[in-house]
């Protein structure tokens, strides 16, 4: 899901999960708080941030309030119930919640279509190839969005579970 700010200031005391890898800096799913953010005349931002878990704080370079947004981005739940996640599960979350149709579904749709075309040629030869051709063709593209949308339903409800199960006692099924 993509993030920006119109302006880096409006991200100054607010929580970020960082979702991407720099080095020397917060790793992948940790959760920041954004302490302070200077833009200087060429664009370039200063961010100084301190993250939540362990109160370390950092200062950092971005390109532009655009490489701030690639970097890190607002997530409400995680910052709510950070404390009840481990990073195994906050990185599946963050793997999950990156996919896109075109990089999930697309590639997914194209080896599925090259392969069913290519059953239906070599095995029925006549007009019945390309009538289950074009039926087996819809139904994998429906099957394709049907498992990306599951999957990111399947991530949150098993956060979902796992926070209300450690706060409330209550077991979701």
């Amino acid at each position: 899901m993509a993030y920006m700010l119109n302006d880096i200031n409006e991200a100054v005391d607010g929580k970020f999960l960082v979702v991407k890898n720099m080095a020397n800096q917060a790793k992948v799913g940790t959760m920041i708080h954004v302490m302070s953010a200077k833009e200087s005349p060429d664009g370039s931002v200063l961010m100084g941030y301190r993250v939540t878990g362990t109160g370390q704080n950092f200062t950092v370079r971005f390109d532009s309030t655009k490489a701030f947004c690639t970097w890190a981005r607002p997530d409400t739940f995680i910052a709510r119930y950070y404390e009840c996640f481990d990073s195994d599960e906050i990185s599946k979350y963050i793997k999950i919640n990156n996919r896109t149709v075109v990089t999930f579904c697309v590639p997914l749709i194209a080896i599925a279509l090259i392969l069913i075309w290519i059953l239906c040629a070599a095995v029925i030869k006549h007009t019945a190839g390309v009538v289950l051709g074009i039926i087996f063709s819809l139904v994998a593209v429906g099957v394709v969005f049907f498992l990306y949308k599951q999957s990111k339903n399947k991530i949150k409800m098993d956060l979902y579970k796992k926070v209300s199960a450690a706060r409330w006692g209550v077991t979701i099924k």
